[in-house]
């Protein structure tokens, strides 16, 4: 069942519940107006006749018309009959209207009891309601109200309320169908350019937005999803490439290396450098292999970033790179050194800063690492980086043009950058007072 269909089933049946319950309500309500009205009418006329009774010099002989005191007790009426019942058994009542019945509970009012009884009766096919009251010199009094406008009051609410209602069910889900429409076009466009996107595998395609609404909203958020698809693609891709050049060089190197020592005129000495330059080829493969894994693996689905000490992380490479390869390293810290950050991401970002800083130092000068509000910065007094090459230090497999004889893959800095893009921080270089680099991290929180 798709979207219009369940729309207008939806409003069909809620359509159809509120429709019953008002036509029940509104049936129920005017039944019983209609019900009250008759009631009063009956009081009303008994309260006028025993009104009349009760004034000087009446007499039952007045009852029909003009007389010493001109009452009309059993006046005309359209749509009621009045009849008095004597005490001595004698009925009053006009013979043009229909003698009402005398039940044996009319007969039972006393004045010690109960005095008013109400009963309905039928008469020439038409119901009446009919209420009887001992009057206080023992007449009985009758009074009987023609109830058939009230039951065709029902009968027609019984007839128009299930059509209106029906009416109603259907106009709403046709309203409901034509809405839903309308509501869910751009919704199936949208499912349709997904599937087509699928299909293609075509990560530039865009949805045309139009609008502020909730499906306006999610055609837009569809499209940023695009976009970083689109991009992490690119950089999948251009990872793949930069690797298989950059693997080609050493396995290259590995395979000449691997001929030369197949031929028996090699001498022992040459053998030994050519084994020599095979094991720093299978290092620099090593290491090529570890930083491609740390650019691939998603570090924000490893871990979640945690309050984390910039000067104890800094401490810690700072021991090991001395312990390591003997290269002074000092730690300078200030205040704020909190950060939010992953910390074996940090950890690892720092360690390029640090042994990029001692390969290019040349292991000679102190690597001096500055840590303070909420920034992590590597100085070094090597050669420095030219301004050529500074906004491209951060590109993967970039090796400057005097560094390129030097060992390394070009990835370093690159994972540094990933991890200020993770964190949402900024990684800078700038030039060092005195001769060298500094490279570092600014964090926002």
């Amino acid at each position: 069942m798709n979207l219009r269909t369940r729309f207008a089933l939806i409003a069909g049946v809620l359509v159809f519940i509120l429709a019953t319950v008002m036509s029940v309500g509104a049936y129920r309500i005017a039944s019983s107006q209609l019900e009250n009205q008759v009631q009063t009418s009956l009081e009303q006329r008994i309260t006028r006749i025993l009104n009349i009774m009760a004034r000087p010099n009446f007499s039952w002989r007045d009852s029909f018309g003009p007389g010493p005191v001109n009452q009309a007790i059993m006046q005309t009426e359209v749509d009621a009959i009045t009849q008095v019942v004597l005490p001595n058994g004698q009925v009053l009542g006009r013979r043009e209207y229909p003698q009402l019945p005398i039940e044996n509970a009319d007969k039972a009012l006393s004045f010690d009891g109960k005095r008013v009884h109400k009963s309905s009766t039928i008469i020439d096919g038409h119901t009446f309601r009919t209420m009887t009251v001992l009057a206080n010199d023992g007449s009985l009094i009758q009074v009987a109200k023609d109830t058939q406008i009230l039951i065709d009051a029902r009968n027609g609410m019984r007839t128009w309320f299930p059509l209106f209602a029906s009416l109603a069910v259907m106009v709403s889900a046709v309203i409901g169908w034509l809405f839903a429409g309308r509501v869910s076009k751009p919704i199936e466009n949208l499912a349709l350019t997904a599937d087509d996107i699928a299909q293609t595998q075509d990560l530039e395609r865009r949805i045309t937005v139009s609008g502020n609404d909730e499906v306006a909203r999610l055609s837009t958020s569809f499209n940023t999803m695009l976009t970083a698809l689109s991009k992490s693609m690119n950089r999948q891709r251009q990872l793949v490439q930069d690797a298989s050049h950059e693997l080609r060089t050493p396995l290259t190197s590995l395979r000449a290396n691997s001929e030369l020592l197949e031929r028996a005129s090699v001498s022992e000495a040459d053998r030994t450098a050519i084994l020599t330059d095979m094991r720093a080829e299978i290092d620099e493969l090593t290491a090529l292999s570890t930083e491609l894994s740390a650019l691939a693996i998603d570090q924000k689905a490893a871990e979640s970033p945690i309050d984390t000490d910039l000067a104890v992380i800094a401490d810690e490479i700072a021991t090991r790179a001395v312990r390591r390869g003997g290269t002074a390293v000092s730690v300078h810290v200030t205040d704020d050194v909190i950060v939010q950050a992953r910390p074996h991401q940090l950890e690892r970002a720092i360690s390029n800063l640090v042994d990029n800083a001692i390969k290019f130092s040349g292991g000679t000068s102190e690597v001096e690492i500055h840590v303070g509000a909420k920034r992590v910065e590597v100085r070094d007094h090597g050669p420095g980086i030219s301004d050529e090459d500074k906004p491209h230090v951060f590109d993967r497999f970039y090796r400057a043009t005097a560094t390129r004889s030097m060992p390394g893959s070009g990835l370093g800095l690159s994972i540094v950058s990933q991890f200020a893009e993770d964190h949402n921080a900024s990684a800078y270089v700038l030039d060092n007072i005195g001769g060298g680099a500094i490279v570092g991290i600014q964090f926002t929180a």
